[in-house]
C-alpha cells in the first residue's frame, strides 16, 4: 500500500491527523467501556447514563468517567443504586470526561403546588379553597463544617454552634431567600445567606446558610 492511499484512508477518520488520533481514541474507548471495571448505568439528572465508577478513600465521595463528548454539568443528581450524589465539578476534553460526586446526607423540603378542593358559597357558586401544598424534594449536602483543600489534603473546620450549610442545585424558590425557615435534622433554621459563587449562568450549586431557631 502506498503512502498516499494510507493518509487517505487514515484521513477518512477526521479532516487532518489531529481529528484522526481524537476520532480513533474515542472509538477505542467507546468500544471497550462496557467492560471497564465499575461501569455502571446510572440516572443523571433522570436520565440513563453510563459511567465508571471509580471509589475514593472518603466513602462519601466518588468519580464518574462518562463516554467520550458526553457530558453533564456542576449541580446535576446523580441516582447510584439507592443513594442520590451532587456532581461538584465537571471537566472534559472530549475525551477524558470526568465528574466528580459527593453523597447526598438528606433532603430539602420546599413548598409546592396549592392542594385544592372545590366548596360552594352563600350564593351557589363554586370557588377553589388551599387546604394544603405538596412538597418539592430536593437531595442535599448538609454539613456542619467548612471543608477546604491544604497542600492536597482536606481540612474541616467546624462552623459556630447552630450553623449549618446546605448545599443544593441551583434552585430558584420563594423559600429560597433571607430569613425564610426549613428543617433539617428535626430541627428548624432561619436562612442568614445564600452563597452563588459555586454557579454560573442558573446553572451550579448554591450553599444556604442556616442558623438554628431557638
Amino acid at each position: 500500500m502506498s503512502f498516499d492511499l494510507y493518509k487517505k484512508r487514515l484521513l477518512s477518520y477526521g479532516n487532518d491527523d489531529k481529528d484522526v488520533v481524537l476520532n480513533n481514541t474515542q472509538h477505542m474507548i467507546n468500544k471497550s467501556f462496557a467492560d471497564s471495571f465499575g461501569y455502571s448505568v446510572v440516572k443523571i439528572d433522570d436520565v440513563d447514563t453510563e459511567v465508571v465508577i471509580i471509589n475514593k478513600d472518603d466513602s462519601t465521595q466518588k468519580e464518574l468517567l462518562l463516554r467520550p463528548n458526553q457530558t453533564t454539568k456542576k449541580g446535576a443528581t446523580v441516582f447510584i443504586g439507592t443513594q442520590y450524589y451532587l456532581v461538584t465539578d465537571f471537566n472534559g476534553n472530549g475525551i477524558n470526561q470526568k465528574a466528580k460526586i459527593k453523597l447526598c446526607n438528606n433532603i430539602l423540603t420546599l413548598k409546592g403546588n396549592p392542594i385544592t378542593v372545590t366548596k360552594t358559597n352563600d350564593f351557589g357558586e363554586e370557588y377553589e379553597e388551599i387546604i394544603s401544598y405538596d412538597t418539592i424534594e430536593i437531595p442535599c449536602i448538609a454539613e456542619t463544617q467548612i471543608i477546604f483543600q491544604d497542600q492536597k489534603r482536606e481540612q474541616a473546620i467546624n462552623l459556630p454552634e447552630g450553623r449549618i450549610n446546605v448545599t443544593i442545585p441551583y434552585t430558584e424558590h420563594e423559600d429560597i431567600t433571607i430569613n425564610k425557615e426549613f428543617e433539617m435534622y428535626g430541627e428548624k433554621y432561619k436562612i442568614i445567606g445564600i452563597d452563588y459563587t459555586q454557579s454560573i449562568n442558573k446553572e451550579g450549586l448554591i450553599i444556604i446558610k442556616g442558623q438554628k431557631v431557638v
